[in-house]
């Protein structure tokens, strides 16, 4: 009676039907909203299995509240919950680009549904039920905060961060509604479904996931921002920067090469008779052809070295800490590469050459249309005196 009385004064007392009604309510809209993302955005992986997670859960909870009045306060209930929240970590490992463990919710479905008819309609130990069922909860959220713990850096992994706390805390909060369930007096469970200790646990973890599920909003919108800015930077066809993304990614590294006084330059590739190709052997076969030159040329380069499709059959290279000499003898080694990797395909053996125009800071200056530029007509020359080639802008300049 003493517990008893110390619950009913010291602690606020609340409803806990209103409390899981409402944390029900809330893990449907949350699912409605995942849901919506996932059908518009199939190719992210990870809000199916969070959407899925919130239904479950919402269902657990339906069940929990059916069954207060019954003394079955967790079948099967709890065991659904369970499984939804294991969901999550489906839902992060496919996020996070790792391959999902379907075992795992079918485990924890199967952990506390065994767990809960052994204790409860078997040994009639109610307080044993708690324990485990909050113990294993306890090892689902830590699960979670492992896999959410410092994946990524930016923006993302500050929510990545928040995201992992969240789960940690969820998981003490489980720890501490089992150290809470194991010393009370066992008179309390004999009016379960007003022991305080739930509705502060089903209140406290309602509103962690919404939180948690708003987090999970976040980094899908993240992404999508991510991909909306990588289709605007990046050639749909090579999967290499178009000419936006030359263009942003010659400022960065003329910026460093400007403030540290180094020099870079630039190749301008150029296919040679590509027209030819696409006459001889269609559209597509050009396609591949671009995307095998793609491969030949990024074989070649080294780390830091930019290449880009600048337009059509053109190809752009930017090399911070490189002059012109150094510059024509990686173009050398490209062409050489290009013209020794002809496209094979099928029963398409298609030869292949290239010609390139180089130039650099020393001489065109950092800024990108002066660079191009100057690479450009370097291109052209090298077109103009027999194609499968490398000139250098010193070349031209000295023919002038």
């Amino acid at each position: 009676m003493t517990n008893n009385i110390y619950y009913s004064h010291a602690m606020p007392e609340f409803d806990l039907k209103t409390i899981i009604f409402m944390s029900m309510l809330l893990t449907f809209m949350l699912s409605m909203l995942l849901g919506i993302t996932r059908a518009h955005h199939k190719g992210l992986k990870g809000p199916g299995y969070w959407a899925v997670g919130n239904l479950v859960v919402g269902l657990g909870m339906v069940l929990v509240l059916m069954q207060l009045e019954d003394g079955l306060l967790y079948l099967p209930g709890t065991a659904l919950i369970g499984a939804g929240l294991s969901l999550y970590i489906n839902g992060i490992q496919a996020f996070s680009g790792k391959v999902p463990d379907h075992r795992i919710p079918l485990l924890v479905f199967a952990l506390l549904f065994v767990v809960d008819i052994y204790f409860m309609m078997i040994n009639k130990d109610i307080r044993t039920t708690v324990v485990a069922d909050a113990l294993i909860f306890a090892g689902v959220y830590f699960i979670c905060a492992r896999l959410t713990f410092a994946q990524d850096e930016g923006l993302l992994g500050n929510l990545y961060w928040i995201t992992s706390s969240l789960f940690l805390f969820l998981g003490l909060l489980m720890v501490g509604r089992a150290v809470s369930a194991s010393r009370v007096d066992i008179s309390v469970f004999d009016s379960f479904a007003t022991w305080p200790v739930n509705a502060y646990t089903f209140m406290i973890g309602a509103v962690s996931q919404f939180f948690i599920s708003s987090l999970f909003v976040l980094m899908l919108s993240y992404q999508l921002n991510k991909k909306l800015a990588s289709m605007v930077t990046v050639d749909g066809l090579t999967g290499i920067l178009n000419r936006r993304g030359l263009e942003d990614a010659c400022v960065k590294m003329q910026g460093l090469c400007k403030r540290i006084h180094m020099g870079m330059a630039v190749l301008l590739i150029d296919i040679d008779h590509f027209k030819k190709v696409n006459d001889e052997h269609g559209h597509l076969a050009g396609d591949d052809v671009l995307r095998h030159i793609t491969r030949v040329a990024a074989d070649v380069l080294r780390t830091g070295d930019v290449i880009g499709r600048y337009g059509g059959e053109e190809f752009a290279v930017f090399m911070p800490n490189t002059n012109e000499s150094e510059a024509a003898i990686l173009a050398e080694r490209i062409r050489a590469a290009i013209e020794a990797t002809p496209f094979n395909e099928g029963s398409l053996n298609i030869p292949i050459a290239a010609s390139i125009g180089v130039a650099d800071s020393v001489r065109a200056g950092y800024d990108f249309k002066g660079l191009i530029a100057a690479a450009d007509s370097t291109l052209y020359s090298a077109k103009n005196t027999g194609r499968n080639r490398v000139m250098r802008y010193t070349e031209v300049k000295l023919a002038l």
